[in-house]
């Protein structure tokens, strides 16, 4: 295979990993994560099921890339709102904002992230794998937080795991209940009961 050849067929890999990623967030997004089988995604990707597991070995390893790609995204939404941000209260505000904007942008990882909280609660080897994706996110969201916090470090991780737990649980809220228009017109007041609610921890 020439060098041409190879890349060709790594991208074309690539597009079809994606192609997977994509179509199960929709799935996901419109049956859930419980009752979405691999069948669904693979049918609607157009893709044969075999294929499937040259890319994930199970329907949870795809959840798991799912989950990381997700918090990545909105880790590296929050970071750019927080760059050059003086260290305050401040600070809490513009990450905050950052966070309701991804989701008003991607409402599919909202749900995602609220259904994926549920299977949290399971004694199973997949969900301490996702558990895992969620302690590393909030470890880097505390980082984040830090200088936000009045010379209490130790604080940190209490205050990152708030602010997830607040903004995404109050924004689900709209979101199952068709309340999404309401939601962006009241985008600036969610915010200020976003940043009261947490002022006790700073």
């Amino acid at each position: 295979m020439t060098p041409s050849t190879s890349s060709r067929v790594e991208r074309r890999k690539a597009r079809t990993r994606q192609a997977l990623l994509e179509v199960a967030l929709v799935l996901f997004s419109e049956k859930g994560i419980y009752w979405t089988k691999i069948e669904d995604i693979t049918e609607r990707a157009d893709i044969g099921k075999g294929t499937f597991y040259k890319y994930f070995e199970t329907k949870e390893a795809l959840l798991r890339t799912l989950l990381q790609q997700g918090l990545d995204l909105l880790l590296m939404r929050t970071k750019d709102a927080a760059h050059g941000v003086k260290p305050g209260p401040k600070l809490v505000g513009k990450i905050i904002a950052a966070r309701v904007d991804f989701f008003l942008e991607h409402p599919e990882y909202l749900l995602l992230f609220h259904q994926v909280r549920g299977l949290l609660q399971l004694k199973t080897e997949s969900a301490k794998d996702l558990r895992s994706v969620y302690n590393e996110h909030l470890d880097r969201l505390g980082d984040l937080l830090r200088p936000a916090l009045a010379g209490n470090g130790a604080a940190k991780r209490t205050l990152a795991t708030a602010l997830a737990a607040y903004t995404s649980g109050l924004l689900t809220y709209y979101l199952l209940f068709d309340k999404a228009d309401e939601l962006k017109r009241r985008r600036g007041e969610i915010q200020a009961q976003l940043e009261r609610s947490l002022q006790a921890l700073l």
